[in-house]
């Protein structure tokens, strides 16, 4: 395409001469030195300092480019629907025949033409950007045509029929279909019939009747080691239950109090109406019409937006030099427009005057290439930098090059130390050359880029992927060598300590406190070690912080963890060990069982025999030698004999069988309280075994709230197990909270049940408590205080002192 006109003037088209722009200068008169620049770039990655960087010889030539920005203009036609309340302007035309698209074209060529003559005016005036035309709507319309008709769907109306209700503005009722009721929406109603809250709809209801019946109740006599057994007759409540027929009902069936048996009700929604305000007009018949938004005019708007595309280029002359070319390559149009020396207009051209659709903005610029030779540690390297902030092209490798004698020095170290031996514990000759190769932050950064999975390492511009892994490569050896060889120093130490701690703990606590103190005592050696590392590497690196950083990539490289186990294996082997080799060793103050605060039972008048057993112990209580009975106890717990348990917790809580000094006064409610607190550990291990005593015991605690939360419903249940396993205590306590009603209702039933079985089992106690029952008439008809008599002349020839006086005074 060949430019017809440049550096328009006016929006026909017409030539003129270019002016002469001043050129826009991009650089700076501060802008930093290669040799500057070059001296910062090795103090900042490399060991070396400013000074050992040495020009030999500098060079900057300007190389010319030229900078094309091709604008390409198209028109577009924007077509949009319009109803009634479309506002034309002054500018806007009619079009009677209802065609909006075509005037709307005509417009399209005049369009491109002043789009055309804007554009270039723009691109001629002072301090206008290359660059500063954005992509998209450049001119907007002048003009619209636009055409309106009256809507077919209302007939210009703006309102349109319902076709829900079809103009009657209501609506059939949704929940009753027009019946005006529904269904009774009571629970359980069925045509009018709910079940009945008394019977459950059953129909009859269970009554309890009391029944009195007479029977035989056998009395023992015990006389002279000796007993005999006879009978009389009492007579008893018996309890049963009937069937009757509910008086409240017809068969489970009552009315339903809803509907009033008639198994419907109104409609709640219509009110018995039938029908309802139609949902889609709202009851007003009508609908507001869309197409026209109600104005009753629909129709179309046209005109024509001219958009701009810019596309940009960059030439260079044929004479360029290849690093021209590649800053060219390397930069792009706009990075390298940026960092020129200088950017002006040359010339604006317009393409197809008629009809045009390009224009074209040429500017010409000019960059700056400097070269620079420098020596540094015995080499020489040659530099390429450009542009006005000076970016480098060529760095020669330079940093690399000076940091890989560091790294060679590093890898010379790590060769010899593999030859000193298994046992070798020197880390001198590996710092030094660690420290020059660590003092490079790039090669920090190189390592941690490289550990983390970067797949393009850190300062990838400077040094090469194959000395990026040699650095890793030779700093993690050296780091893991390092570890390792402190390690080797310091194990033993860690180790003593902790069998120090352990056997130390041991002696005062036993095996389980001096295992538990021989680990913390390895957890402080491997914290000590930690420390003993970064101070190593704090001296050989200069700092703590440099140090921190090191340790920091021996953990990411997994380098640490030989050391760390050469460290806490020893330790924790040792610790646990002594714990499992040392014998079992407790404190002088505690027993081999429970450790118990005070003994209820001392001082035992009764000497124990030889052959004491739980079960010669249990024959004494039984037969109310309970002294001797504690004292046995006492000694066969202490000898751990878990048989013995059950029994001396139970003689510990109710504090049976201790020896009182005559005129010593009443236990006092402190005294109480240490026998319930003795006894909870024995009880507690009894319990393991079921044992029936410990049944008991727990039973009483539960229900009396000692050393326990009280709960009744928990202690009547211990106390029936141990019922059944024919423990009289436990009998006992049962036929005495029911008979008193102790957290559960009075029951003279069961109190008597209760009492019934451990008088068969031969407990006095329980046989004056059934005659206590029957003197006063609990659970029978009314007093029988020739039974009552009679039970306690039984009790008294057993022993019991209640009993005793019973019969002395002829009464209780």
């Amino acid at each position: 395409m060949n430019p017809v006109s440049e550096t328009s003037s006016d929006n026909t088209g017409g030539t003129s001469a270019p002016p002469s722009p001043a050129p826009i200068n991009l650089g700076k008169d501060d802008a930093p030195t290669v040799l500057g620049k070059l001296r910062t770039l090795v103090q900042d990655k490399t060991r070396f300092e400013p000074q050992d960087i040495t020009p030999l010889a500098e060079d900057e030539t300007w190389q010319e480019f030229a900078l094309q920005a091709n604008y390409t203009l198209d028109t577009r036609l924007e077509l949009h629907h319009i109803n009634g309340y479309f506002a034309p302007a002054a500018s806007d035309h009619f079009c009677a025949g209802g065609d909006v698209a075509s005037p709307a074209q005509a417009h399209a060529r005049d369009r491109l033409r002043r789009a055309a003559g804007k554009l270039a005016t723009a691109l001629q005036a002072a301090g206008h950007a290359y660059n500063s035309v954005p992509e998209g709507l450049y001119l907007g319309y002048a003009s619209r045509q636009w055409h309106l008709d009256t809507c077919s769907s209302c007939t210009g109306d703006g309102r349109v029929g319902c076709t829900t209700c079809y103009g009657s503005t209501t609506e059939t009722c949704w929940t009753c279909h027009g019946k005006r009721t529904v269904t009774c929406p009571a629970w359980g109603c069925h045509g009018g019939k709910v079940s009945c809250s008394y019977c459950s709809g059953n129909g009859y209801v269970n009554e309890q009747v009391t029944d009195y019946v007479t029977v035989d109740v056998p009395t023992t006599v015990y006389e002279n080691g000796s007993s005999r057994t006879t009978y009389h007759t009492e007579t008893r409540t018996q309890y049963r239950n009937v069937q009757r027929n509910c008086h409240h009902c017809s068969y489970g069936k009552v009315p339903c109090t809803t509907c009033h048996s008639a198994g419907y009700v109104d409609c709640g929604t219509c009110h018995r109406r039938g029908t309802m305000p139609c949902r889609t007009c709202g009851g007003v018949g009508d609908l507001h019409c869309n197409p026209c938004d109600g104005s009753g005019k629909v129709g179309h708007v046209a005109w024509i937006d001219v958009h701009v595309t810019p596309a940009y280029s960059i030439s260079l002359p044929k004479q360029a030099s290849d690093e021209a070319r590649r800053i060219r390559d390397k930069e792009g149009v706009h990075s390298l427009a940026a960092i020129a020396g200088s950017l002006a207009l040359a010339k604006v051209s317009i393409y197809d005057e008629d009809h045009p659709q390009e224009v074209d903005a040429l500017y010409g610029g000019k960059f700056n290439i400097v070269r620079l030779d420098a020596a540094c540690n015995g080499a020489t390297h040659h530099l390429v930098a450009y542009g006005s902030d000076l970016r480098w092209l060529t760095l020669d490798d330079i940093v690399e090059k000076l940091l890989r004698g560091d790294l060679k020095a590093l890898s010379d170290a790590l060769a010899g130390s593999a030859d000193d031996g298994l046992f070798s514990s020197h880390v001198k000759g590996l710092l030094t050359p660690l420290r020059d190769v660590a003092a490079s932050e790039l090669n920090a950064d190189v390592i941690e880029a490289v550990l983390s999975g970067d797949t393009r390492h850190a300062h990838a511009d400077v040094v090469s992927p194959d000395y990026a892994e040699n650095v890793r490569t030779c700093v993690l050896g050296a780091l893991r060598q390092v570890y390792t060889r402190l390690a080797k120093q310091f194990w033993w130490k860690g180790t003593l300590a902790s069998l120090a701690a352990a056997i130390g703990a041991w002696f005062f606590f036993g095996s389980g406190i001096g295992a538990f103190a021989g680990l913390l005592a390895t957890g402080a050696a491997w914290l000590l070690f930690k420390h003993q590392i970064k101070t190593v590497l704090s001296e050989a690196l200069g700092g703590a912080k440099q140090a921190e950083r090191a340790m920091l990539i021996a953990g990411k490289g997994r380098r640490n963890q030989l050391a760390y186990t050469l460290v806490l294996a020893p330790a924790i082997a040792a610790a646990l060990g002594a714990s499992y080799l040392l014998p079992l060793r407790q404190r002088a103050s505690t027993a081999p069982v429970p450790a118990i605060a005070s003994t209820p039972v001392s001082p035992h008048v009764a000497s124990v025999p030889l052959d004491a057993s739980a079960a010669k112990a249990l024959t004494l209580y039984e037969n109310g030698d309970k002294a001797k009975a504690l004292a046995m106890l006492d000694v066969l717990v202490k000898k751990g004999n878990a048989d013995a348990y059950g029994l001396y917790g139970w003689m510990t809580l109710m504090g049976e069988g201790q020896v009182r000094r005559p005129g010593q006064a009443a236990p006092t409610a402190q005294e109480r309280q240490a026998w319930h607190a003795d006894a909870k550990p024995w009880i507690t291990r009894a319990l393991a075994k079921n044992d029936s005593y410990a049944l008991a015991a727990k039973g009483v605690m539960l229900a009396e709230g000692w050393q326990e939360q009280r709960n009744m419903p928990r202690a009547l249940g211990l106390l029936k197990q141990a019922a059944q396993k024919g423990n009289t205590e436990a009998m006992h306590m049962l036929g005495l909270y029911n008979m008193l009603g102790k957290g559960t209702p009075v029951n003279h039933k069961e109190a008597r049940k209760w009492f019934t079985q451990a008088a068969d089992k031969g407990s006095a106690g329980d046989i004056y408590n059934l005659g206590l029952m029957d003197w006063e008439g609990a659970g029978l008809k009314g007093p029988d205080r020739a039974s009552a008599m009679q039970r306690w002349k039984i009790a008294a020839s057993m022993g019991e002192e209640r009993a005793v006086r019973a019969v002395a005074q002829g009464k209780p």
